[in-house]
């Protein structure tokens, strides 16, 4: 069935229906149903007749069809025995629901009883019913506002009464018992936000009521339980004082998806034991009288752990007081042991209990004779997911080095001579370097030499890759760094938990997998099947945050990683390159008591995750969302990023998923580097770069949570963020539509594939390309908030006014904000995207050319280069979305230029089988695989590229008045060719002038243009313009780049090949 379409099946019927939702299985029939809300019940009723006139529904008699025939009555209670009838409505709606009746609208109450009011409603005739039973939508509401139901229910043929209760959503056939539905514990809707104060949003059946007590209980065993007579089990319980709906200004700030919720103020008696209560099972309960509870719900403690228990004493196993010092922060714990080991697999050799220090921290002092040994911590302590006082093991969340797999931390001095390589003491950072002259290279370290047979073959995969000099893989670095690239970005290389670390236990493919057509399902299933086990992912799945990974060192137990991480760092720097590190502080891993891969959470159990409010882990990065606005969360990230910085020498920070951190949060880091010194620490933090993912989604967008890094939030900071806008208008669609909608070089407008001319005429194919060359213009220029630019309208506006959906599309307030790429490990990589979204008459060696002038379009661009690891050697990942856990077989990288990887089979089933339609013919198709002397030659086309980007410093402008001074563009407007973009850029005559602008001591200006056109462009030059000549280093390639050869200029035009990049300097 195509997507978007939802029909009824009856009677071996198909009849389409335009917005029905759900679909339902009935449970003793073969019908299926497309269930309606109340928005779309208008359609479902339309279709509900053609159901039966085309004949799928029971035939009626002629007295039924006139209308003779009894109506089935079903009364519908609702719970809510502190309320009035008052107020109170009921909607329905649905395939039962009489037509008359829906369009009278809510129901008035028919009575009231003990529980609360009900309803007698009317069904349809079970004659007239189109399935087995009825079905019918509830939902009772108060002025509006739900209070329960609201979906359908499926009503059997013997029911004749329905219970709904007030904050619930379930309709039941039998009366609820009181213990079901006053409310349950393994939710924790109440937030202890202050020592004094609780919020919670109780529903709003009762919220408003004076008859209702609440109060708080609690247990040191976990031993509360909901009963008809109310909340059992307590060792205690206080009082609590409704105390309004506003909370005080600081902790609405703190907590703004609070607002609005029921306030209650804590007795004095409470808050001098919050110490002990945070250490239990709490709950809030409400009910009328005794005997008639209302609700309960378990109490989220973030608030309170912050204003109370905040520590920044020693955390993780230190050097200190003659020994080793281990600090623990684990405020509800009862009580903490720590369990010492001589290796890294085995029983413990040793326990000792900890101590119990201030603000919840627990401390042991061990001899120094305990370095190197490995260690855990025994925590027993209340878990909100089990609703039990669970007795967890955990690592230590501070770990700097682990046993394999991360099962055990290690007792380390990071300035051991185990640790370091030779000449890492005397080693220092690459100098300082203006943000605008970075270029990034992201890379994943298994997949640079994991391929390469020219590295040994136990450091394939390896650290120690990076320091073989003759590797193919580090001579491809250094042509890259001779050219100009500045940063090599590595793909997560912290401790995580989504591959084995020991080679032994380490699957791996048996079949010769080259065997199979380019096409073949056969690839992907081999990989799939030892995916979980096998040496390969991304490591997006966090651990241990502080330490290496173990599956990149020859030895995954003990200093090894450690002590080889470091040497890659070294070896980068000795090659002139700069390391950034990417950082996952959005999420972990795991959660909860049992997963060995749990960290944070068994430690203080529902602190370190960010909460719905209802008490669930957000889930929406992926899984397992930290919440870094929680204090000591916020601290823990603080300090590892400065361990990088200083124990690892790192030279910048990708962050993923930047946006669900807070600003605050990212300014505090920026603080932390900033205070960073060589002569105190060895690392000059303030030139170090920060950039990430600064989208706004889930529960932390539009500030739901605090103000948040988004792109819109963080303009000033200094802070580098992907720009999506250049992404999508360059390449077409996003990462999330289908691969075939095209942008501004792929041939959107000027050359359209079958699905861009099945979606869009010309007309709007050209008003869609003129509104992505206004966005590529943009970017270019920096994507600034303040720069002008003409539009496509004519109009001639800021970039904050220039929009992109709808929100603004400038969004930087400074050029080193902006982070430009068209591909990254996300997504199909760039050669991938160009396969799939151009037209089939375009040839490989066209395509190759739109692939280059997607990285022209990056290069070219104002603030910081982004590219990803083998665009530059048309590197395929065989048309895999999505290729975290993919394997080595799709993740290949070539660094002989011999294969670019395309043709290796279908990509996997689990991110792509929907796709498969569309790929399998690609692949197929031998035209379309590259040979080693088209790779040779993109990969020289760009390396020209990236050389003409630091000829001038014209193209890495470092200030926003620069920009809007020196940079302008031509062919823009109403009148414009579609597909090419003309940029121009003038140098200050002024040497040393901090006012004028930018200077180039070589050349006056330069005209960048591309040409996405499939024919040749002329630009006439405006008037004014100097000897211009092509490029010096495009002309002394026009002999090897075909695509060169036709571009030339005279004194009134140039003249630029198709699919091609060109660049008019006038020397000085």
């Amino acid at each position: 069935m195509l997507r978007g379409q939802h029909a009824l099946v009856a009677g071996g019927a198909l009849i389409q229906a335009a917005s029905v939702t759900k679909l339902y299985r009935l449970h003793s029939t073969n019908q299926t149903l497309a269930l309606p809300t109340r928005a779309n019940f208008a359609s479902f009723r339309q279709f509900r007749s053609l159901a039966i006139r085309a004949g799928t529904a029971e035939p009626k008699q002629a007295s039924q069809a006139a209308g003779v025939g009894s109506f089935k009555t079903v009364r519908v209670h609702y719970l809510n025995p502190s309320a009035s009838v008052e107020g109170w409505h009921l909607r329905i709606w649905g395939p039962s629901c009489p037509q008359e009746t829906e369009d009278k609208g809510p129901l008035q109450p028919t009575g009231q009883d003990d529980d609360g009011c009900y309803w007698d409603v009317q069904l349809i005739p079970d004659h007239n019913k189109v399935v087995l039973n009825h079905w019918l939508g509830l939902e009772v509401e108060k002025g509006g506002e739900p209070s329960a139901g609201g979906g359908m229910t499926e009503i059997m043929n013997n029911t004749s009464q329905l219970w709904m209760v007030a904050g619930k959503n379930e309709v039941a056939a039998t009366r609820p018992t009181v213990a079901a539905w006053a409310g349950t514990l393994s939710e924790s809707a109440a937030h202890w936000v202050a020592s004094d104060l609780i919020a919670w949003r109780a529903p709003n059946a009762f919220q408003d009521s004076q008859s209702v007590q609440y109060a708080l209980h609690w247990s040191a065993s976990a031993s509360l339980s909901i009963t008809g007579s109310g909340l059992e089990g307590a060792d205690g319980k206080l009082t609590l004082e409704p105390a309004g709906k506003k909370l005080p200004k600081q902790l609405r700030q703190k907590f703004p998806f609070l607002d609005g919720c029921m306030l209650f103020k804590l007795p004095s008696e409470a808050q001098s034991q919050v110490g002990d209560l945070v250490q239990m099972q709490l709950a809030i309960f409400a009910q009328k009288s005794p005997g008639q509870p209302l609700a309960a719900t378990g109490i989220q403690m973030q608030g309170v752990l912050d204003e109370g228990f905040y520590y920044d004493g020693p955390l993780g196993a230190s050097e200190g007081g003659g020994g080793t010092h281990f600090g623990l922060w684990a405020p509800t714990a009862q009580s903490v042991e720590l369990l010492f080991f001589d290796g890294p697999e085995g029983a413990p050799a040793e326990s000792q209990p900890m101590s119990k220090g201030p603000a919840g921290s627990w401390t042991f002092q061990a001899p120094t004779s305990w370095l190197w040994q490995y260690y855990k911590y025994r925590i027993r302590v209340y878990c909100p997911w089990t609703q039990k006082i669970e007795l967890v093991e955990a690592t230590d969340p501070y770990a700097k080095c682990c046993a394999a797999d991360g099962r055990l931390s290690q007792v380390v001095t990071m300035d051991a001579e185990e640790m370091q390589p030779a000449g890492w003491s005397e080693h220092h950072h690459p100098p300082r370097m203006t943000p605008t002259d970075i270029s990034i290279y992201e890379l994943h370290i298994r997949d640079f030499s994991c391929w390469d047979e020219s590295v040994p073959a136990e450091l394939r995969g390896k650290y120690l890759a990076f320091a073989e000099q003759a590797s193919q893989g580090v001579r491809h670095l250094k042509e890259l760094q001779a050219a100009g690239l500045t940063h090599v970005h590595l793909l997560p290389a912290y401790d995580y938990g989504s591959v084995p670390e020991r080679h032994e236990d380490q699957k791996r493919v048996e079949v010769k997998l080259s065997q199979y057509p380019a096409d073949s399902e056969e690839q992907q299933a081999a990989v799939l099947a030892i995916a979980d086990q096998d040496a390969f992912n991304w490591g997006y799945d966090p651990v241990h945050f502080s330490a290496p990974e173990g599956s990149y060192a020859t030895d995954p137990d003990g200093p090894a990683r450690v002590r080889e991480f470091r040497a890659m760092v070294k070896a980068l720097h000795g090659l002139g390159l700069r390391v950034v590190l990417d950082v996952v502080y959005n999420h972990t891993f795991a959660a909860g008591p049992s997963s060995i891969h749990s960290v944070l959470d068994k430690v203080v159990p529902g602190y370190y995750h960010r909460r719905t409010e209802s008490g669930e882990i957000c889930n929406s990065t992926c899984c397992n969302n930290t919440a870094t606005e929680h204090a000591m969360c916020e601290r823990l990230v603080i300090d590892d990023i400065v361990h990088w910085a200083k124990q690892y020498k790192i030279d910048g920070y990708r962050f993923d998923i930047m946006g669900h951190l807070m600003v605050s949060t990212m300014k505090k880091i920026q603080d932390a580097l900033a205070a960073l010194t060589p002569e105190k620490d060895g690392v000059d933090g303030a030139g170090l770069y920060i950039y990430g993912e600064a989208w706004d989604f889930g529960e932390v967008a539009c500030n739901q949570r605090g103000r948040n890094a988004c792109q819109l939030n963080i303009g000033g900071m200094g802070l580098g963020s992907f720009n999506d806008r250049m992404r999508d208008s360059i390449m077409g669609g996003s990462p999330f539509a289908t691969p075939k909608y095209q942008g501004l070089i792929t041939g959107l407008s000027t050359q359209p594939n079958w699905f861009t001319q099945g979606e869009m005429n010309a007309s709007a194919q050209a008003g869609l390309a003129a509104e992505y060359a206004d966005l590529t213009r943009l970017s270019m220029a920096g994507n600034l908030k303040e720069y002008e630019l003409e539009t496509a309208s004519g109009k001639r506006i800021k970039g904050q006014e220039l929009l992109y959906g709808n929100l603004p599309a400038g969004y930087t307030e400074q050029p080193s904000e902006h982070v430009a790429y068209t591909s990254c490990h996300d997504g199909e990589i760039l050669f991938d995207q160009v396969m799939m979204k151009s037209a089939d008459d375009v040839s490989l060696e066209e395509r190759c050319l739109t692939h280059s002038l997607a990285q022209a379009c990056v290069l070219f661009s104002q603030g910081i280069a982004f590219l990803h690891a083998g665009d530059e050697l048309l590197r395929s990942k065989s048309l895999d979305r999505d290729g975290y856990n993919s394997g080595d077989w799709f993740n290949r990288l070539d660094y002989s230029g011999q294969t670019n990887n395309f043709g290796v089979g279908l990509p996997v089933a689990t991110k792509n089988r929907e796709s498969w339609p569309l790929k399998q013919p690609l692949l197929a198709n031998p035209s379309l695989k590259p040979s080693p002397e088209l790779i040779a030659a993109c990969k020289q086309r760009f390396l020209v590229l990236l050389r003409m980007r630091y000829s001038s410093p014209l193209f890495r402008l470092p200030s926003s008045a620069a920009i809007q001074n020196q940079l302008s563009f031509l062919n823009t407007g109403p009148k414009q060719v579609p597909g090419v973009i003309v940029m121009r850029l003038q140098s200050s005559d002024a040497v040393n002038s901090s006012t004028d602008g930018i200077h180039d001591p070589n050349l006056r200006e330069i005209f960048v243009v591309i040409n996405s056109r499939s024919t040749e462009f002329q630009l006439r030059l405006p008037s004014g313009c100097g000897n211009l000549q092509l490029h010096p280093l495009q002309a002394a390639s026009q002999s090897s780049d075909r695509s060169l050869r036709g571009c030339n200029i005279t004194a009134d035009n140039a003249v630029i090949s198709a699919r091609t990049a060109a660049v008019f300097v006038e020397p000085r």
